[in-house]
């Protein structure tokens, strides 16, 4: 089966992506797959914004991998699984979070939801807390 891509979320500050089918497929750090359309970020300059994964729900049939910038960062064994990385462990995984990310499923039809959220860079004013008046 090839694998298939679906951007499920795409916000200014969160995405998510759903990778399903075998071998590899890549997410990419652009406006394509990420970022979101009216963010108006040079492109010299992506390599200063990051987007780190905070979430990951998968099923797989063998091991899988999630790869960024040729470094593995996060590895799933078979089977089904969901891992929220802050709050079951109160971190993000942060490594290479400028990169693209490749999720390489193996050889077996899996199924990969990886979340991330913007962690530095470009960001504009968190109001979502905030209380009312103070805009």
């Amino acid at each position: 089966m090839p694998i298939s891509k679906y951007i499920l979320k795409k916000t200014r500050r969160q995405a998510a992506a759903k990778v399903v089918g075998t071998d590899a497929n890549t997410i990419t750090i652009t406006y394509t797959d990420v970022q979101y359309a009216d963010q108006t970020i040079p492109l010299t300059s992506a390599g200063n914004l990051f987007w780190t994964i905070t979430d990951v729900v998968y099923d797989v049939q063998s091991s899988a991998t999630i790869v960024r910038n040729g470094n593995v960062v996060f590895t799933m064994s078979a089977g089904q699984g969901s891992v929220n990385l802050t709050r079951d462990l109160g971190v993000v995984l942060d490594e290479q979070a400028h990169a693209n990310v490749t999720i390489n499923t193996g050889t077996g039809n899996s199924s990969v939801i990886v979340q991330f959220s913007k962690g530095s860079g470009f960001n504009d004013p968190d109001r979502q807390n905030q209380g009312p008046g103070s805009l």
